[in-house]
């Protein structure tokens, strides 16, 4: 059993039965009330009388009978600042606890590599969202050109003549992202008689050995590019980035403004396709990118807007999200 040893509350004050989660993210000073997803579900499943833990993914490990373990710290969240108290840290097996969320941000890098392998040999009825395969197999940037009739014409090259001659085909203009960038980082937007686009390509690609994606410039971007949250493969919301003046990228990290989106059609389209595969790998949260009618991305390590939606829509999606999983928590227990 976890024992923990607390700095400001008593572990017993938690129901017998309640859900217990750990949370692995990023530092938990680095994380910000109101715009972070994962603090909304933390705060959810507080306000269920859940029991929470929270860790970073070097604290993850295997020990004795090759079962995963984390160095975890207790955590209750707090109305003021800071906005969490947590306990000291202790050895907890992550078979013991009913939900890990891998809620790391990106880079996919090797350490986050290595933490999916390690989150994989969580034993027993544990549910892990996401599923650690699925989040090696469903590749952020890689995953949507297994739906080439959903995505903007692309090519995936490291070579330089290749990616010229793609951006000739749509007359000099062009996108070009790298595989494992994140919040917009990396992103450039090439343009007929830029005198700069041989030494992007160049150094993007580290002189023809890194590849990139390239893909037809989608007019429509000026307008937003829409987040829509998925659950088990169903939208459940959807909101607007759009650009600031002088900026074609439209992500929140780069200063994108959030408006409200209405779930369209096509993207109901969209969605219906992807939910087979979603649901295959084990991905219960999911946010994807529409511009336009285009699919660009599939973002399953820590998927944000959720604030956003909540703060335009009048919602709690959040609260859609812990019901799921305290089902599926449920559906485990009786089956163990």
């Amino acid at each position: 059993m976890i024992s923990l040893r607390l700095t400001e509350h008593d572990a017993g004050s938690y129901d017998s039965g309640a859900v217990r989660h750990v949370f692995i993210v990023d530092p938990l000073p680095g994380l910000l009330p109101g715009q972070d997803t994962s603090i909304a579900f933390m705060r959810e499943a507080q306000r269920r009388g859940h029991a929470l833990w929270t860790g970073q993914i070097g604290s993850l490990g295997v020990g004795e009978g090759g079962r995963s373990f984390a160095w975890l710290q207790e955590i209750r969240l707090t109305e003021a600042e800071p906005w969490y108290q947590v306990g000291v840290p202790v050895h907890g097996w992550l078979h013991e606890f009913d939900v890990v969320w891998m809620r790391k941000d990106p880079p996919y890098d090797l350490a986050y590599f290595y933490a999916t392998h390690l989150l994989s040999l969580v034993s027993g009825p544990t549910l892990v969202v996401n599923d650690p395969a699925g989040l090696r197999n469903v590749d952020e940037k890689l995953f949507a050109t297994r739906y080439p009739d959903l995505v903007p014409e692309t090519l995936i090259s490291s070579r330089v003549e290749e990616l010229l001659s793609f951006r000739d085909k749509f007359g000099g203009e062009m996108v070009l992202k790298p595989l494992g960038g994140r919040g917009g980082e990396g992103i450039f937007h090439l343009t007929p008689g830029d005198r700069n686009t041989n030494a992007i390509l160049e150094t993007a690609t580290q002189f023809g050995t890194r590849p990139q994606i390239a893909q037809r410039y989608i007019p429509e971007i000026r307008y937003g590019d829409k987040r829509i949250l998925l659950l088990e493969g169903r939208p459940i919301g959807a909101v607007l980035r759009i650009p600031r003046h002088g900026e074609f990228r439209a992500n929140f990290h780069v200063g994108g403004v959030p408006a409200r989106a209405e779930i369209t059609d096509r993207d109901r389209e969209i969605c219906a396709r992807l939910e087979p595969g979603l649901r295959e790998n084990g991905i219960l949260f999911a946010g994807i990118d529409v511009i336009g009618d285009f699919l660009t991305e599939v973002n399953v390590t820590s998927p944000t807007g959720l604030e956003e939606i909540n703060a335009l829509d009048g919602t709690r999606l959040e609260a859609q999200v812990l019901d799921t999983v305290e089902r599926l928590v449920a559906e485990r227990r009786r089956g163990a």
